[in-house]
């Protein structure tokens, strides 16, 4: 509801709106852009699965959207994601683009700008998980276990103060929280066997980012990683990672399940029946026997202190 009546006030009050990816560094960073071009703004922060099914965020009229699928009626959008289709007055859209930051930077004319230019080469390290700098690692950091009004703070800082704002002593706290999950989710890594293909199960929310693990995964040889988290008694949430050259491609799986992405990182978000929870489940065995062609699947399930191997 705060989302709707913040998207209504904007429009009654005659003021630019956006809708950014609420989910990384990118959306967030995109975000922090529109701000900076509009600092009357007013941001939505959405995942792409409400994109795909909200009534309200497509009854809107949107003056920008950024790392989403488009909603419908929108002015301008900045994307790079070869799963989602164009459709807005003007678009800035390349999925051959290292991360939508940088499509956003010209579809708003930022490029002189030099303080987006540093945010611009944060979001491209976290969005093609070659983080090599400590800004990206910590912005990554705060982005990923923030609260939905954190995350706005976070643009609002970024719009205004650049990368400054990691010394903000409220984003400090953001990056010392997700160092903790981060610690949390090497402890993890450590107990999982690296295969060729990883596929993991988590029926409880171990408060890691599971983002993160695939990633993880990768650096240590895993070619392709497919996480499934249950995150209700009904909701799953897909996260796939792999190779950029190899020859396992995410998008194949998460369009499967409702989802999209890239090639090398992907996901989705889905509901099983009400009556027959355990279909979500299925359907994320099944697809991954398909689309692997093989007859077993071993699926390693994460608990809290244990690591099961079952085999489906």
């Amino acid at each position: 509801m705060r989302r709707f009546l913040a998207a209504l006030w904007a429009r009654l009050s005659n003021r630019p709106l956006a809708l950014c990816d609420s989910g990384d560094v990118d959306g967030i960073t995109s975000a922090a852009l529109f701000l900076r071009k509009y600092p009357n703004g007013v941001v939505v922060l959405a995942a792409p699965s409400e994109v795909n099914r909200s009534w309200w965020i497509k009854s809107f009229y949107w003056t920008f959207v950024a790392d989403l699928p488009c909603p419908g009626k929108v002015l301008i959008r900045a994307d790079h994601h070869k799963t989602n289709k164009p459709c807005a007055k003007v678009e800035y859209y390349d999925p051959e683009a290292p991360c939508s930051a940088l499509m956003a930077m010209k579809a708003l004319d930022l490029e002189s700008d030099t303080v987006v230019n540093s945010l611009v080469k944060v979001a491209i390290e976290t969005d093609t998980a070659s983080i090599n700098s400590k800004e990206a690692e910590e912005l990554d950091l705060a982005v990923r276990f923030a609260s939905y009004s954190e995350k706005l703070y976070i643009a609002r800082a970024l719009a205004t103060n650049g990368l400054q704002a990691l010394e903000n002593n409220k984003i400090r706290k953001l990056v010392e929280r997700g160092d903790k999950a981060k610690r949390l989710m090497l402890e993890i890594a450590n107990q999982i066997p690296i295969r060729d293909v990883v596929n993991i199960y988590s029926p409880i929310n171990l408060g890691i980012s599971y983002r993160q693990l695939t990633i993880e995964l990768q650096h240590r040889g895993a070619r392709m990683v497919n996480i499934l988290l249950r995150l209700g008694r009904r909701t799953f949430r897909y996260y796939c990672g792999a190779d950029k050259n190899g020859p396992y491609d995410c998008t194949q799986v998460a369009i499967k399940l409702g989802g999209g992405g890239h090639r090398y990182a992907a996901g989705a978000q889905y509901k099983a029946p009400l009556l027959d929870t355990q279909r979500g489940l299925d359907l994320f065995i099944n697809t991954l026997k398909t689309y692997l062609s093989i007859d077993k699947l071993e699926l390693l399930e994460l608990s809290r202190g244990s690591i099961k191997t079952l085999t489906y």
